[in-house]
């Protein structure tokens, strides 16, 4: 039988080059908490305490906003509450100014019976001294006879066959308007002229 020349395996010497790290394991009970993505853990605090801080922030947070919507809302109400009171103290002061004109007005009716012109001298002056105030508040007058049809400032009421103006403009004015500043307080009630036809009556109405 031929001699069996293998040597008897010899036991590999540990490589010197490999490092061996052991890891500590955790518990099989002991659950790793993470913190949720997006938010910096907070050394030594688990998942259940750091929710319960944010809830306190969240709290904290909801406090101040319906303090906030809380104060802006007494804030409107003070805005509209001073708007209010500006507006009928700019009311106060037109009646206070319209007064001296409806003294004027008594006066005058105690002598319409008075043959002498004096009643009528003093309703224009009082139609005088009320269109002055008028103006000092910035009212002018709208009255657009023989003007372009404006419907921004005018009102049509009626069609006026008429040949002394030209189609599309205002023939009459039945009530003048009226503006205060840039703001229109009343249009003008206007008749708008029109072709005259052969069955029309020469300035009538239709």
């Amino acid at each position: 039988m031929p001699e069996d020349k293998t040597s008897p395996m010899e036991p590999l010497e540990p490589d010197n080059d490999i490092e061996i790290e052991f890891l500590d394991q955790e518990d099989d009970n002991q659950v790793v908490e993470e913190a949720p993505e997006g938010l910096e853990p907070v050394p030594g605090v688990g998942i259940e305490e750091e929710s319960q801080h944010l809830k306190a922030e969240l709290d904290h947070v909801r406090d101040i906003y319906l303090r906030k919507l809380a104060e802006f809302d007494n804030f409107r109400k003070r805005v509209e509450r001073e708007r209010e009171e500006h507006r009928l103290a700019g009311v106060e002061e037109m009646i206070r100014e319209l007064l001296p004109v409806l003294d004027n007005f008594e006066r005058a009716l105690q002598h319409a019976n008075d043959d002498s012109g004096a009643f009528l001298q003093g309703i224009e002056m009082i139609a005088k001294q009320l269109w002055d105030t008028l103006e000092r508040r910035g009212v002018a007058e709208v009255n657009p006879i023989g003007q372009p049809f404006d419907p921004e400032l005018h009102e049509a009421v009626q069609r006026v066959e008429d040949s002394e103006h030209p189609p599309g403009t205002v023939a009459w004015v039945m009530l003048k308007g009226y503006t205060m500043g840039d703001r229109l307080i009343r249009p003008a009630m206007v008749g708008v002229a029109v072709e005259p036809d052969g069955n029309a009556s020469n300035g009538g109405g239709r």
